[in-house]
């Protein structure tokens, strides 16, 4: 099934031209769609037909929602749904993210434990897009909670993300359950060993 373009229209609508999003995140949308469709389909995506966005610049997050409800819509029958191509976004953001200079410097200071990885993830979230406010709960030993408002991407995008990320620590059986509480606002349950 189709992205929900009446979705789309109202996150567009709700987004100012201060919020922005990094380049690298346009990069990991444009790179998925060549690797599964081809370079040409990335470009015919792309706005200024570019196919590719400078990685640490900053771009309009309204632009962003365009190429990426766009690129999900182009994917879902080689990925099998809108949610596994979210994911695999999300995925694929955190793997990009974390090869970077950025990620690799924020993942440095946090090391391979999963709570001090999970506690950096605003201070990782606000290096990668303008707007939003994340907040971070420990409930447990092995348990957090991250909380999201006013964030334009669905909780099936970060989930993944947020899965990702701690897999790469010394976590094992990481689980991450996310929902959508409201319109731009969601919450994550995350376990692990």
């Amino acid at each position: 099934m189709p992205v929900d373009r009446n979705d789309l229209a109202r996150r567009i609508a709700a987004a100012t031209p201060a919020e922005t999003s990094r380049g690298l995140n346009f990069n990991t949308v444009f790179g998925l769609v060549t690797d599964l469709l081809g370079e040409g389909e990335a470009r015919k995506l792309d706005p200024h037909g570019k196919g590719g966005r400078v990685d640490f610049f900053s771009y309009p997050i309204a632009e962003y929602l365009e190429i990426t409800w766009n690129a999900v819509d182009r994917l879902e029958a080689r990925l099998g749904s809108v949610e596994a191509v979210f994911g695999e976004l999300g995925r694929l953001t955190v793997t990009g993210f974390l090869a970077s200079l950025l990620g690799k410097t924020v993942f440095a200071m946090a090391g391979r434990d999963p709570r001090r990885v999970i506690a950096s993830g605003p201070a990782g979230y606000r290096s990668a897009v303008s707007y939003g406010d994340r907040k971070v709960e420990f409930p447990g030993e092995r348990s957090a909670r991250m909380i999201f408002q006013h964030d334009f991407v669905p909780a099936c995008f970060h989930s993944k993300v947020i899965e990702t990320a701690v897999k790469a620590t010394d976590a094992r059986n990481v689980r991450v359950v996310g929902r959508d509480t409201d319109f731009l606002a969601s919450e994550y349950e995350i376990t692990w060993e």
